[in-house]
């Protein structure tokens, strides 16, 4: 595991810094810091005191910015007491999107994002020539012409209907985050930003060390490394699921039904449910059958991603990611699994300290 998954009442002294274009900020009442999987940008929001600006930073200055360059950092130094950028990790990079002023609450909030709004909000320009189009050599072009480092995993070259798709969607009218995006759900990777890198690579292997999330009750008095511990199961999503993509191919003048299906296997503790798959039926333009039948188990999978759920409110650390595996234990129920992050959101506040929590989204070990 990669955390110590046994409560503890060891007093902590975090500690957190905002710069904003390279210069550290005073004034800081609480930030909250949210970073993403599922192909989400990560986002900010941060709370200063106008009052507690140093001169030349006023409410002037603050009203005249038109771009702002904000890090975020957190971390447990080893002197709370003299505390340098060097001594904290950095959790998000990224820019202002707006600034809201409240003079009768005395603050100043910026909320925004990531560097991933590098590729969200701009429209795809780059021509790709067919000798590039690779999955990973197209993320890698985009990254460097945003002036992101990509930090890619190489794919293998596209080929058949794969190539097809590939071919159509880098020469559409979309956001270069469209394009990564969904060059990574055909291929199974995960893309996001980290600082000023874009990374597109596998996901994290089932078998990769976990943070572990413990529950445990003795004699009715439980306990648990979690502040707060709750599940969620979607019962639609538990039977046999089913779906279907329907297509027409205008330049082959073909129709196209293909099926993607997953059949639950019970362990003899559950009532097996007997009627119907749940069936999902999508339609699309212009695919042939290799292209519908990926289609179908891509939307199969993300389905079934989304039937058992937790979240958690935990005391805030440094390890916990959206890249990481989760570990349950202790429930002594189908909820003790592995899951797979969704979101960590961390807090971090003069009054309250340094809290986080995260969501995560798994099927059930037995399908």
């Amino acid at each position: 595991m990669i955390n110590q998954a046994q409560p503890t009442s060891a007093a902590s002294q975090p500690r957190g810094m905002v710069y904003a274009n390279g210069v550290a900020l005073s004034g800081v009442h609480s930030f909250e810091v949210e970073n993403n999987a599922f192909f989400q940008a990560d986002t900010f929001r941060l709370t200063l005191l106008i009052s507690a600006q140093p001169a030349g930073r006023g409410l002037d200055f603050w009203s005249r910015q038109e771009q702002l360059e904000l890090e975020f950092l957190l971390g447990f130094p080893a002197d709370p007491d003299n505390v340098g950028k060097s001594g904290l990790g950095s959790f998000l990079l990224g820019y202002a999107d707006a600034i809201d002023v409240d003079l009768d609450a005395n603050t100043l909030v910026l909320t925004g994002r990531d560097f991933s709004s590098k590729l969200i909000d701009v429209k795809r320009t780059k021509v790709f020539s067919s000798g590039t189009l690779v999955a990973s050599d197209v993320v890698r072009q985009i990254a460097q012409a945003q002036g992101l480092t990509p930090v890619v995993t190489p794919t293998t070259v596209a080929a058949g209907g794969y190539y097809q798709i590939v071919k159509a969607l880098v020469a559409s009218d979309v956001s270069y985050w469209d394009i990564v995006t969904k060059l990574a759900q055909y291929e199974g990777y995960q893309v996001y930003v980290r600082g000023r890198e874009l990374h597109f690579e596998p996901r994290a292997a089932k078998g990769a060390d976990p943070y572990v999330l413990r529950w445990q009750a003795d004699g009715g008095a439980a306990w648990s490394n979690a502040m707060q511990l709750s599940f969620k199961r979607d019962l639609s999503l538990a039977k046999d699921l089913r779906v279907k993509v329907l297509s027409f191919h205008s330049k082959t003048n073909q129709a196209v039904s293909e099926v993607a299906e997953r059949k639950r296997v019970t362990d003899g503790a559950a009532v097996a449910f007997g009627g119907e798959p749940q069936e999902y039926v999508r339609t699309f333009p212009n695919l042939d059958a290799s292209q519908a039948q990926a289609k179908a188990k891509a939307i199969l999978q993300e389905l079934s991603a989304h039937e058992m759920g937790l979240t958690a409110e935990l005391p805030g650390d440094v390890l916990l990611m959206p890249t990481s595996l989760i570990q349950v234990t202790g429930t002594g129920s189908a909820f003790d699994q592995t899951y797979y992050a969704a979101s960590v959101t961390r807090r971090y506040s003069s009054e309250d300290g340094f809290r986080m929590t995260v969501h995560a989204k798994n099927q059930t070990p037995n399908h």
